[in-house]
């Protein structure tokens, strides 16, 4: 799911639900001033043009549009809230793939470290 929102001057803030892991994206602003915040119960996240943020699933998000540098000009910013892409549910897989092992090549464990003991001089 993806949905894009835009704050202006006259409608500053936005509240939203998220379902699943999201990925907020501030696309576009009007000025270079001009900037976001990602309001959660745990955090505040500043954004600015091109900026992202993840948030997990289940959160209640405020998104509040901001000027650093008040003036009577319009101002805007475009949000883009997305579905983040699912996590790797093997490890290991991910682990193979990086660092290639050649087919028919055995993976041997690490050698353990020799323990030293120390004896009591009589």
């Amino acid at each position: 799911m993806s949905e894009t929102i835009t704050l202006t001057q006259d409608s500053r803030e936005v509240v939203r639900g998220l379902g699943t892991d999201s990925i907020i994206t501030c696309t576009r602003t009007s000025a270079a001033d001009v900037y976001i915040h990602v309001i959660t119960k745990d955090d505040t996240t500043e954004l600015f043009a091109g900026d992202s943020t993840a948030e997990a699933r289940l959160t209640r998000v405020r998104l509040h549009l901001f000027r650093k540098n008040s003036g009577s000009g319009p101002f805007s910013a475009t949000i883009n809230i997305t579905d983040a892409p699912p996590a790797s549910k093997s490890p290991d897989h991910t682990l193979a793939v990086q660092f290639h092992v050649p087919q028919g090549s055995a993976v041997r464990p690490a050698a353990r470290a020799a323990k030293t003991s120390k004896r009591k001089s009589r």
